[in-house]
Parts: C-alpha cells; structure tokens; sequence
C-alpha cells in the first residue's frame, strides 16, 4: 500500500512540479496583453435569492460608481426570493441613476445560478456585447469593470476573463482567515501565469467577464452545477482562451463556519469533475491535454492532505516525493513573489504573509479534503445537482 502512495504522489509530484516550473517561465517571458481601444456596451448580471437588503444595495452602488467610459446595462435577476429584497431594490431603481437597471423575476428558484443567468440570456434583453456576472454579495471598486473589459478585449480569443477576488469578511473567523490567504496569494499568481498561457481553468465566478458572442456560440451556464469552471473548460475545448486582471479587483463575503465551508467545497470539487467531463465531451484531444490537471488536483481531493502524506513517507523513510514537492515549493514561492512585486500587491499582501501563506493552505487542505471527496463521488454517482449553500 506504501508503495501505491509513494509511486502516485511521485507521479503527482512531477507533474506539479514540472507545470510550475512552465508556468514561471512563460509568466518571466511573456508580455500581458493590452488594449487601448474603444470599449464596448456591458451588460452586467446580478443574480440574487433572498440576499441581505443592506449587502444587494452596496453591490450596486459599486456598479453605479464605476468609470467606465461605454454604456452599462444592469441585470437584477430575482431567483424566486421569499424576502423583501426584490421591493426594496424596485424602490431603488426607481429614481434616475448613470446607468441602465432592470428588474427580471423568476418565480420559482431552481437551485443553481446557472438557471438565473440562463433564464434572464433567453429574455433576449441583454444588449451589451461583453456579459459581466457579479455574485449579489460581491464588491467591485470602481476601475473594476474597465480593467476586466481591457482584458477581454485585448485577444479576439479570449472568453472569458475573471478578476482578483478577495474575501471581505474574513476577519470574523479563522475559517475565514484561512481563505483570504488561499486567495491573496496562491490564486492570483497561478492564474497570472496561467493567463499568459491563455489558459486559466478555473474561473472566480464571483466577478467573470465573458464575450457575448461567445456565449451565443457555446450556449449557457444552467447545464452545470458549477457554471464557471465547466463553461470555462467548455470554451477551451472549443479553442478559446480565458484570462485573468489583476487589477480587476473585488471583494466577496466567504463561509465563515465550517458547516458552510464544507458546503462551498464539496460544490466546487464536484465542478471539477464536471468540467473534466465537459473537455472529453467537446474533443477527445482537450480531454487528454486536461488529464494532467485533473490527476494533479484528483491526488490532491482523494488524499486528506499532501502535507501528511508526505510526513508519512518520510517515517517510512521514503524522500524522493518530498524532495520533488519541496523542490516545487520553492519555485511556487518564487512566482509569488514576482507576482506581487510586479503588479504592485505589497498592500495586499506583506512578506510575512507570504511566508504565513502556505501554513494556512496546509490547514485549509486538511480541513476540506473530506467535502472535496464527497464532491468528487456526488458527480461520479449522479447525485442530484442543488447549490447546498443557499
């Protein structure tokens, strides 16, 4: 049985480490695109079920004050809520504002964001030749739109683009803790890198730029549980490319118990395996070219924690695996940094985070490696798709 473990961890060590050191070379030697040309029409869709009153009206404040030079479209898609959200932001579009809002209702909440985004898409009232999806509990500052739209806009090939999302509540506890430094330092600087691959294959749904046309193309986001992994995977199987903005930033309120987090994870694990699906479905070559990720995150959910399995091999006196992820470490480390200094982060993140960081991943790993299991077998056994957090 040891054997098995060593010889899977040296084949998931490998391929990890070998993917980071590709992906700091090409993040060393390739520009970021750029765009300086006219922007297009957005329209921007808010998804929202039975959300805060206070928290709704501060996301769309952040909307309005956004400083953009092209018309924005505002999508408020009510998801079948039961509360007094949807009369209290008909009260506040009701008034003039600098952009266009517009209230969709859904009587019926069917359990996925997917539905609400493809329910307000089949309206045919989206004008906007780039569609932008804000979570109702997201907080874009106001160049948020503008550099997410740069990014799309600066490669015909690009999909879809997200921004830089961090949690807002964090400090309330330290599950949350936990996650703000899983986002500020290890999400950004592997979707940079990723980015100038054109190949960024898990979107932040929670702020997400896509190409209208595309879209079109491709259909929808109700198909899956998890819209923005597999419509990601989707576009590009089809040969498309999906980006990441830096400086595209927003804030995101995240779990803050346990109970929530797990919740969170065991969706996100199984969006996974949906989109690993969604590759082989669209081409048997963008199936084989994902399989190297999918096994490197597959080892990463169906063993409680890379960093006990690594202690565990060294009782048993077995050292190549650990060298070869110490080895990746180190490099992923040096990405991080050159992340940071180059796209001026050092607010967001100091070096003594830095070096907190992957403590806190190594926490985060253990705590959610059982929901990330239980993510993986709810796909593989067809079990019914519902969000769980709502």
């Amino acid at each position: 049985m040891i054997k098995l473990i060593e010889l899977i961890l040296i084949v998931s060590a490998t391929i990890s480490l070998i993917t980071t050191i590709v992906l700091l070379i090409v993040y060393k030697l390739k520009k970021d695109n750029e765009y300086s040309g006219q922007l297009p029409k957005v329209t921007v869709f808010v998804p929202f079920y039975n959300e805060n009153t206070h928290v709704l009206r501060r996301v769309i404040s952040c909307i309005e004050s956004q400083d953009y030079p092209n018309e924005i479209q505002v999508l408020l898609i009510d998801d079948g809520s039961t509360n007094s959200t949807l009369e209290d932001i008909e009260g506040w579009i009701s008034v003039p504002h600098k952009y266009q809002y517009e209230i969709v209702k859904r009587t019926i909440n069917q359990g996925r964001k997917g539905y609400a985004l493809d329910h307000a898409l089949q309206l045919g009232i989206a004008t906007g030749e780039v569609y932008i999806v804000v979570d109702s509990d997201t907080f874009i500052q106001p160049n948020g739109i503008i550099e997410l739209v740069q990014k799309l806009w600066s490669h015909d090939k690009y999909a879809a683009v997200c921004g830089y999302i961090t949690p807002s509540n964090y400090k309330s506890s330290f599950v949350g803790l936990l996650q703000h430094y899983e986002h500020i330092s290890f999400y950004g600087a592997i979707r940079t890198a990723q980015d100038k691959l054109g190949f960024v294959p898990v979107m932040a749904g929670a702020f997400v730029a896509h190409r209208a046309s595309v879209v079109k193309e491709l259909g929808g986001w109700s198909e899956w549980l998890v819209e923005d992994i597999a419509w990601c995977w989707k576009a590009i199987s089809n040969q498309y490319k999906t980006g990441y903005a830096p400086k595209a930033k927003a804030k995101t309120q995240c779990p803050l118990d346990t109970k929530s987090l797990f919740k969170q994870r065991r969706r996100w694990a199984r969006g996974r395996v949906e989109a690993y699906k969604i590759a082989w479905k669209t081409h048997w070559f963008a199936g084989l070219c994902s399989t190297p990720w999918f096994f490197v995150t597959a080892t990463q959910y169906i063993f409680p924690s890379t960093f006990i399995l690594l202690t565990v091999l060294a009782v048993f006196n077995i050292w190549i695996p650990i060298v070869l992820a110490s080895l990746n470490f180190v490099i992923y480390f040096y990405l991080v940094l050159s992340y940071i200094n180059d796209y001026d982060l050092k607010n967001d993140i100091s070096l003594t985070q830095m070096f907190k960081a992957p403590v806190f991943k190594i926490l985060l790993e253990c705590i959610t490696w059982l929901p990330n299991l239980f993510g993986y077998i709810d796909e593989l056994s067809g079990k019914k798709k519902i969000w769980l957090t709502r």
